[in-house]
């Protein structure tokens, strides 16, 4: 009989990943296949079996084999001890090799070094320019909040209008305490232009969409609830006003965010709540809807924006009325699941006129 500690001592952990990992020392290290990153994650061999440990997303231990595939798979014990070769009841066996999922994807270092000038020379654009200060005033995003999230201002090409465009820049940044990394740089173009087909987003060639959106503001060890929200600019406008004890992130569009790298974060908080739109009711994005309604915890709940006189109101129009505030205050802290709008706007007016009465 083959049992765990004979698994632990002979199973290599590196070969589970499907990736290599670089050599440091006595360590392998690279990205982690959870949360993505560039070196959080770390392998070393001990004369007790290989142990792995993520310095972003796991408990500052180091585990086993056997705990690396029952998160990976998420799995009990008895299960991963099978996959691994082992049984309960049996001897060992040979392990089939399974398909690993493609590792989170993260722009190499000159990428990086390229889109950190890009964005500290629209940043210092931004001040300058009054038609970005003015667009972004007009979304009712305060000055803090631009310097906050690096957002800045260019002419940047596209390649649908077949010219340059004025644009507000948006960093994707993560950082921790060992350095700072950026994975994407956004443009909203801000100019309206005759070709209908002309684009309203584009990026900077070479960004990766596989981690979130507002990473470097991620406190799961101070807060207990996570808004994960639909688009750049409302994820920044439901920072700006957000409750006491709320991370905000985005997955940006419909179809980006790694659903691993959105799992290994949510999981880290009591409450998770997801606030999207056409997802929820698009046929093509069945599965994508699956994978977000997956990640609501505790109390959280799938959300969708109001929709008064046939408008939706996202988070930036809520924002620019007034009523982003109430809004959360109202959804954050109700136990319910995909409420109608009418519920919303009915819990918005509830406060106001609570708000009126104490005055």
């Amino acid at each position: 009989m083959i049992n765990a500690s004979a698994i632990n001592q002979t199973i290599e952990i590196i070969p589970l990943l499907g990736y290599e990992l670089k050599k440091a020392g006595g360590y392998h290290v690279g990205a982690c296949p959870f949360c993505g990153g560039t070196d959080r994650f770390t392998v070393k061999h001990t004369r007790d079996g290989d142990r792995c440990h993520c310095r972003q997303c796991w408990d500052g231990k180091y585990h086993t084999a056997i705990d690396y595939i029952m998160r990976r798979d998420n799995v009990p014990f008895k299960t991963a001890l099978q996959t691994l070769g082992g049984d309960a009841v049996g001897s060992m066996r040979p392990i089939t090799p399974r398909p690993q999922p493609k590792p989170i994807q993260i722009p190499d270092s000159t990428w990086q070094a390229s889109a950190l000038l890009d964005v500290d020379t629209a940043s210092a654009a931004l001040i300058t320019s009054q038609v970005g200060k003015d667009f972004l005033s007009s979304r009712a995003l305060l000055p803090g909040t631009w310097e906050a999230w690096q957002l800045g201002f260019s002419f940047e090409y596209d390649p649908i209008a077949k010219r340059k465009r004025p644009a507000i820049i948006i960093p994707w940044y993560d950082m921790d305490s060992m350095g700072e990394m950026i994975t994407a740089v956004k443009y909203r173009f801000m100019d309206s232009d005759p070709n209908p087909k002309a684009l309203r987003y584009s990026c900077k060639t070479g960004s990766k969409f596989d981690v979130p959106f507002g990473l470097w503001d991620a406190l799961p060890g101070f807060h207990d609830s996570l808004l994960l929200v639909e688009g750049e600019l409302n994820c920044i406008s439901a920072w700006q006003c957000r409750p006491a004890g709320v991370s905000v992130l985005s997955f940006g569009g419909e179809g980006s965010g790694d659903a691993r790298a959105m799992q290994s974060i949510a999981a880290r908080y009591k409450n998770v709540y997801v606030w999207a739109d056409d997802v929820w009711d698009n046929p093509k994005q069945v599965n994508r809807a699956k994978e977000l309604r997956a990640l609501v915890r505790g109390r959280g709940r799938a959300l969708r924006s109001v929709k008064q006189d046939e408008v939706k109101q996202d988070a930036n129009q809520l924002l620019q009325v007034g009523a982003l505030d109430i809004f959360l205050s109202a959804v954050l802290n109700v136990a319910c699941t995909e409420y109608p709008a009418e519920y919303y706007l009915n819990k918005i007016n509830e406060v106001k006129n609570d708000r009126r009465t104490s005055r």
